[in-house]
């Protein structure tokens, strides 16, 4: 993590996030999409998504997506978060490379608020596949400590860091 970021987000005398910041930087939560159209319409009517960010080409399958809120690993619904996706992807706080079950992966993370001020933080991974560009695996609404390996992950896994400049194409 560089030191801007560890600066922004870690108290120095307690090492604890500070969420009060987190809240700060936070987006307000979208209304989810109640229906496949709206959902399909949010990213301009494709069934398949791609995009280029940060030097890594991005897919996202548009109906396993959709379905994947409302039936996934875990048996959780998810619907309520389920427009996060595209703003996770346009306007990421922090993202981060890692290996998910042995793959190259990306980590896109957002913290997002909603009408009691609360925080909810999501994150939208990505994993590489033969073809050199990642598809879309799963996004979830996750818990503080669980963040905290991605706030505090080293400068060689991070890509991106909304407050800091990183070089454009520094992604394979």
């Amino acid at each position: 993590m560089s030191w801007k970021s560890k600066q922004r987000y870690i108290n120095p005398r307690t090492n604890r996030i500070k969420t009060n910041v987190l809240l700060q930087d936070a987006s307000d939560l979208p209304s989810r999409h109640r229906n496949w159209q709206s959902f399909k319409g949010s990213f301009g009517g494709v069934s398949s998504y791609k995009v280029e960010l940060f030097g890594y080409t991005i897919v996202v399958n548009l109906r396993y997506a959709f379905k994947h809120f409302q039936d996934n690993t875990y048996s959780e619904n998810r619907q309520n978060i389920n427009a996060t996706l595209l703003p996770t992807l346009q306007d990421p706080l922090i993202v981060v490379k890692s290996t998910y079950d042995n793959q190259d992966s990306l980590t896109f993370y957002k913290p997002f608020r909603n009408n009691d001020d609360l925080l909810h933080i999501v994150t939208f991974q990505v994993l590489k596949q033969d073809d050199g560009k990642y598809y879309y695996k799963t996004l979830y609404d996750g818990k503080i400590n669980k963040i905290a390996d991605i706030l505090v992950s080293t400068d060689g896994n991070t890509v991106y860091f909304k407050y800091e400049d990183f070089a454009e194409g520094s992604g394979n």
